[in-house]
């Protein structure tokens, strides 16, 4: 009596398919239209997307369903497709070039007590330019250590997880505290001569889009930073914690806007956020697994990049980022 062929394989496999086109619409459509606060956030998890369909994809090889197999490896191309561009080194990257100028990019939140840690650190990396966010004027007080090497200084601290200040090596000419729509939100905007050419700089915190309002705070924020770069002619920076990731279609639009460039390109996603700093109850999988790129350095695209790294946890929910440049 012929045996009967199990009903349970193309079920798990249809099963499996069903949810990684879940997956790659997601992905996909988020990133492109994602323009509501409650789509937008699911834009920015796209390598936990591609590790979810890549765990679907082996099952599907494993049960040797060849249709969904054929059918997962398409999404699973595509949502691949999504992260590839990142590794992929762009015109203005010159890897291993000899940088002449340094930044560090470090959010270290106010809640985070590791002063010495931070200070040192940055000591160890010794940037040009540091940006550092989430300043109180404790944590002012504790990073005017770096005054020695860094010996040009402007911000503000503020205990509402929005203070924000820059140390420089070189003089600061115009430096002045912006808002950019609402007046919760500073951001630093000014420039630095290198090799006797300017540089213009904004850098900015807009707020996370943890509500409607920080939402359209933020999203208005990039958005008037947007059209204030588009009026300099000198080589630009834009630097900070700007709470969104590269596919959101926030980004996107800021960057058509700008013409700027992610210095991120040719080195990878970098994810920044978040670590168990000030998420204690977070385990050390959660923070690993939901791990975003929000903290970034875009830049003109006359402007040639070295080199680019993520820094060790220092106790804030953030790893900072270092970012070498050739001016």
């Amino acid at each position: 009596m012929p045996r009967q062929k199990s009903w349970v394989t193309p079920v798990l496999a249809w099963g499996i398919l069903l949810g990684m086109v879940g997956l790659t619409a997601i992905a996909v459509l988020t990133s492109r239209y994602g323009w509501k606060i409650y789509l937008e956030i699911f834009s920015h998890f796209q390598l936990q997307y591609f590790l979810l369909s890549l765990v679907g994809l082996s099952i599907l090889a494993l049960i040797r369903h060849k249709p969904c197999f054929w059918l997962g490896l398409l999404c699973t191309s595509i949502l691949g497709s999504q992260l590839i561009t990142w590794y992929l080194p762009p015109q203005f990257l010159s890897a291993g070039a000899n940088s002449n100028f340094r930044i560090l990019i470090a959010n270290v939140n106010t809640q985070n007590k590791q002063y010495e840690d931070v200070v040192a650190f940055t000591q160890q990396e010794n940037p040009d330019l540091a940006l550092f966010m989430e300043v109180d004027e404790t944590w002012i007080t504790q990073l005017n250590a770096l005054s020695r090497d860094l010996p040009y200084s402007s911000g503000q601290g503020r205990s509402s997880n929005f203070g924000i200040v820059v140390y420089s090596r070189y003089a600061l000419e115009d430096i002045e505290i912006q808002f950019f729509g609402d007046d919760r939100f500073p951001s630093l905007v000014g420039k630095v001569n290198v090799n006797n050419r300017p540089l213009l700089f904004v850098g900015t915190h807009p707020p996370p889009p943890v509500k409607p309002s920080f939402f359209h705070a933020r999203n208005q924020q990039l958005d008037l930073i947007g059209q204030h770069l588009q009026t300099a002619q000198q080589p630009q920076l834009l630097i900070g914690d700007l709470n969104l990731s590269m596919w959101s279609p926030y980004y996107t639009r800021l960057i058509r806007q700008t013409g700027l460039k992610n210095a991120r390109k040719g080195f990878g996603l970098l994810p920044s956020w978040p670590t168990r700093g000030t998420y204690r109850q977070m385990p050390d999988w959660a923070a690993l697994l939901f791990s975003i790129p929000i903290d970034h350095c875009l830049l003109s695209s006359e402007v040639v990049v070295s080199d680019v790294q993520i820094g060790p946890p220092l106790g804030s929910d953030h790893r900072p980022l270092v970012v070498d440049l050739r001016l």
